[in-house]
């Protein structure tokens, strides 16, 4: 009897330990502007911030006017300081509602992909 419960407690320890860790995925944590936001004045760029530190090469931000059409930005940067934030400078933007679409890469290699929309009276 003395064998099998140190057998069990034994396994009951290697399942234990052999699990394999559980990987989040990169997370929108806030952005700026925020979602549904009412701007009085174009912002010069959208800043996203997410709960994990971000590939620069494959994470994106594509900012498109009400009818759907993508506005000229540069190319979405990763903060140097902080690798979870990602921004991108925009053009004035005329009165009007905006969608902002992000794709991040995690350093898991997972691909995450959202949308919100704000607007500038």
């Amino acid at each position: 009897m003395n064998t099998y419960r140190n057998l069990f407690a034994f396994l009951l320890t290697m399942a234990a330990l052999g699990q394999a860790p559980a990987w989040a995925h990169a997370a929108l944590a806030s952005a700026d502007p925020a979602s549904n936001a009412v701007l009085a004045t174009s912002p010069t760029a959208i800043t996203l911030h997410f709960n994990e530190k971000l590939e620069g090469a494959f994470s994106a931000i594509k900012v498109v006017d009400a009818a759907g059409r993508p506005l000229p930005t540069g190319k979405a940067v990763v903060d140097v300081a902080d690798p979870k934030i990602l921004h991108v400078s925009v053009p004035p933007l005329a009165t009007g509602k905006y969608s902002v679409r992000w794709i991040a890469i995690g350093h898991d290699g997972h691909r995450r992909t959202g949308d919100y929309s704000f607007s500038v009276k």
